[in-house]
């Protein structure tokens, strides 16, 4: 029942605990809005001192990944009781790195081509809405073979971004998932494809903590395991975009 791929939301830490305050579906939406809000802000502000200062892209684009990532492990691996500071650094460093490959993407990749980044947040809402009412009315659940499927995949496609980061230091890169060829748009595809279905695994788990009684403090962590997913997937639809359009 609690199985799932997303490292932000480890089953085992959703049991229930004598005595503590429950888990409710509100108060996991009230925090995700808030660190949603907390990564908004922020890109905003990166993207804006982008616009002023396009040398400082690259700076923000490295330093918000490579942070956010940080983070991410630091909190997986530490399980804090009281997880919202760091979880809301993780919104704000995370946001620097959206607010510049937006910009990236729109001002440098597509040469000034305005409208790509407001297609990406549309696009990203509309799927979030989409998985959630087919999750609502149970026409996708996250059986096991489903959650084995969607983790297997979407392992594989952070296995060829980790291969393709270490050969970027290298000089080169692996060819064509960059693309805005065939192979290049269906590497995106599919990529967009298995960050929407992992909401499926995120909204399940979510649900299963609530009616088994999860403590309070599960409560940040599963938004924060929808923030994690919902960026992932925002920054595969800027990607399938900006090869649409290109």
């Amino acid at each position: 029942m609690f199985r799932s791929g997303n490292p932000a939301l480890r089953a085992n830490h959703f049991a229930p605990i004598m005595g503590a305050e429950r888990m409710t579906i509100n108060g996991t939406i009230n925090k995700t809005l808030t660190l949603i809000g907390m990564v908004f802000i922020s890109a905003l502000l990166a993207f804006s001192i982008c616009l002023t200062n396009p040398e400082t892209a690259v700076i923000m684009l490295i330093g918000g990944s490579l942070g956010g990532f940080v983070l991410l492990l630091v909190i997986m691996f530490t399980r804090p009781q009281q997880p919202q500071v760091l979880m809301s650094m993780y919104a704000l460093i995370e946001g620097l790195f959206v607010g510049s490959m937006s910009y990236v993407v729109e001002k440098e990749y597509l040469g000034g081509t305005d409208g790509v980044v407001v297609q990406a947040l549309v696009a990203t809402m509309g799927v979030f809405i989409l998985m959630l009412t087919l999750y609502r009315y149970k026409i996708i659940q996250p059986t096991e073979k489903f959650v084995l499927a969607v983790v297997s995949i979407a392992g594989a496609i952070m296995l060829v971004y980790l291969v393709n980061m270490l050969l970027l230091f290298m000089g080169t890169s692996i060819p064509f998932i960059h693309s805005s060829g065939p192979i290049g748009i269906a590497f995106s595809i599919v990529a967009t494809g298995m960050a929407s279905l992992f909401l499926i695994i995120d909204f399940g788990v979510i649900e299963n903590g609530v009616k088994n009684g999860a403590p309070k403090s599960m409560e940040w962590y599963g938004a924060f395991g929808l923030v994690v997913t919902l960026i992932w997937l925002y920054i595969e639809m800027l990607r399938l975009i900006a090869k649409l359009r290109d």
